[in-house]
């Protein structure tokens, strides 16, 4: 067979040598929680293998087991290169939940969290010829631990099936003994500098070059000693700046080379995109041009591979497919999304919001779970110029009783603090939804289908920031939270219905089914209609790009079919806010 996602998994920081380990795995559920006693990591004979990197949950893993208990075991063989001689370093993209790692019956590391990177040191464990890679993963269904909408001990009509264990690629990289590990830059269009901050694997006295190419030909260079320190920062000066935006997304090369006292060279590729975002007088500016948000909520769910998208094909799709609706941004809801797709984002043009999967149960867990996870997601994606917002909280989920409970409140105040200390160069968006509490922009959802119309509701809540938005209790703003001339977006509206032959019993959308597809869109204008109207907004997003399970509310089919002819549904889109 072909290998599966056979593309480079990193491509914000790149190097010549690496090993894909995706494909086939042996495999085996432990239902009753028996592996470590029993000491599996030693070697074992599995009762059945697994496609890697697709969840257990898909159909292309070829397990395909919607309710597949608590732990889990992985196993494959694998042999070094001969012509590596360096440093191994083993990268898991993204494993749900907790993984542990072994490599030759030695445990090499644990991680938590679904969704943030894993990168462990092996050279200690590997011997010559073959080696022998085990990972136990264990999934739990409570909510205390980050999720986003992967159905635990409730399901809401929002929500879809789990996802369990491996759902991106595993991969093998020599490095140098200090190396790079992470980068992020910052542009200023007044100056025309770039900021540039590498950071290594530990503190060394290293020397570092980065050499910035448009096109191959060389547009400014600069050096810099990390001073025992683990990260390095230096400014580069840049005439006639070409700048990233939707309109040319153009992308310059990074050759980063460390030099170590000892000779030994890590080098390695990224790219950069020369942009800079600003709020300002209630309205959003790229590169001082205003910016006006037409967005769409996007699960990031895939037939086949559910999570993972079957190839690197289907993550371009979905880019070129946003923007051929119209859309100049993606909402990413609830899914901390594969780097490929910020790469194709990067590429084609596309504005991102990155958001954080949510807990819904506050505790002491989910505090430190989400809070360190966060930081590994920064620290991972805050290169990438397609992303213009953070939001690392949506609708309270997890912190639903902020205006009786300081220590939600100060929570949810404290990563927005705690994001802006790592990356000044985006926007932050506390809480996305309502109860407003602080962050950079003032974001609202509201959907048709109420006692008062999305206009008047809207209208209500801007003129009293602590009004009700829907039918419920929930308020725009927090006792105390100042929005005033804060940049306003709709960041939820629309959910139109629309579903091909039979409603099924459990199908959801906002307010009532249209029978038609003229009916359909009648709809998506009246809403459209609605909302190009409300003058004081920023922006949209557009609930949502694409059916999921039981949600028929997206503006494609899940198998990425439009339900209206794509130019009728960009004519739509592009008509609000002109």
């Amino acid at each position: 067979m072909n290998l599966p996602r056979p593309e480079y998994p990193r491509p914000i920081l790149t190097r010549d040598q690496w090993l894909n380990l995706n494909g086939y795995w042996h495999y085996e559920a432990d239902p009753s929680n028996v592996g470590l006693a029993e000491h599996w990591y030693l070697g074992r004979d599995y009762a059945a293998r697994i496609l890697v990197p697709y969840p257990i949950e898909s159909e292309a893993s070829e397990v395909h087991n919607l309710t597949p208990g608590p732990v889990h075991w992985y196993e494959r063989s694998f042999e070094i290169p001969a012509d590596w001689q360096r440093q191994t370093l083993l990268h898991i993209g993204a494993c749900d939940h907790w993984a542990r790692v072994f490599v030759n019956g030695y445990e090499v590391g644990q991680h938590r969290g679904g969704y943030a990177p894993i990168n462990l040191d092996i050279t200690h464990a590997l011997v010559e010829g073959s080696n022998l890679l085990t990972i136990r993963v264990a999934d739990d269904i409570s909510w205390t631990q980050p999720r986003g909408k992967q159905a635990g001990t409730t399901k809401w009509p929002i929500d879809y099936d789990t996802v369990t264990g491996i759902w991106q690629t595993v991969w093998l990289e020599p490095v140098a003994p200090t190396h790079i590990e992470a980068l992020h830059s910052e542009f200023d269009l007044a100056t025309g500098c770039l900021q540039i901050c590498i950071e290594a694997n530990q503190q060394t006295d290293c020397e570092l070059k980065v050499v910035l190419k448009r096109g191959g030909v060389m547009v400014a260079s600069g050096h810099k000693e990390f001073e025992h320190r683990a990260e390095a920062k230096l400014l580069l000066n840049i005439d006639q700046p070409q700048l990233w935006s939707p309109q040319s997304p153009t992308l310059y090369e990074l050759q980063l080379i460390l030099t170590g006292v000892d000779g030994s060279v890590d080098e390695a590729r990224s790219y950069v995109g020369l942009r800079q975002i600003k709020a300002a007088g209630g309205g959003l500016y790229l590169n001082n041009e205003p910016l006006y948000i037409r967005g769409v909520l996007d699960q990031g769910y895939f037939p086949g591979g559910w999570y993972t998208p079957l190839d690197d094909e289907a993550i371009r799709r979905d880019v070129q497919l946003t923007l051929d609706l119209g859309f100049n941004c993606a909402r990413k809801h609830q899914k901390i999304e594969d780097p490929r797709y910020l790469y194709w984002a990067d590429q084609l043009g596309l504005l991102v919001w990155e958001e954080m999967p949510s807990g819904r149960v506050f505790s002491n867990e989910l505090v430190m779970s989400l809070t360190q996870e966060w930081l590994e997601i920064l620290r991972r994606d805050r290169q990438h110029p397609s992303i213009i917002a953070w939001v690392p909280f949506n609708e309270s989920w997890g912190i639903w009783n902020q205006r009786s409970r300081p220590e939600q409140r100060a929570f949810a105040d404290s990563i927005v603090n705690l994001t802006r200390a790592v990356d000044q160069s985006r926007w932050v968006v506390g809480n996305d939804g309502w109860e407003y509490s602080s962050g950079d922009l003032w974001t609202l959802h509201i959907y048709e289908g109420e006692s008062l119309t999305l206009a008047e509701r809207l209208d209500r809540v801007i003129e009293n920031p602590q009004a009700s938005l829907n039918s419920g209790d929930k308020v725009g703003a927090l006792p105390g939270a100042s929005v005033e001339g804060l940049p306003i977006l709709l960041t939820e509206c629309g959910g139109v219905g629309f579903t091909r032959g039979v409603l099924a019993g459990d199908a959801f959308s906002y307010g009532d089914f249209p029978k038609t597809l003229e009916e359909f869109e009648a709809r998506f204008q009246t809403v459209a209609d609605t909302v190009s109207k409300a003058n004081k907004l920023s922006g949209f997003v557009w609930t949502q790009l694409t059916d999921v399970q039981q949600e028929i509310n997206g503006v494609l089919y899940f198998d990425r079919s439009a339900k209206l002819p794509i130019e009728k549904i960009r004519k739509l889109i592009e008509g609000i806010g002109r």
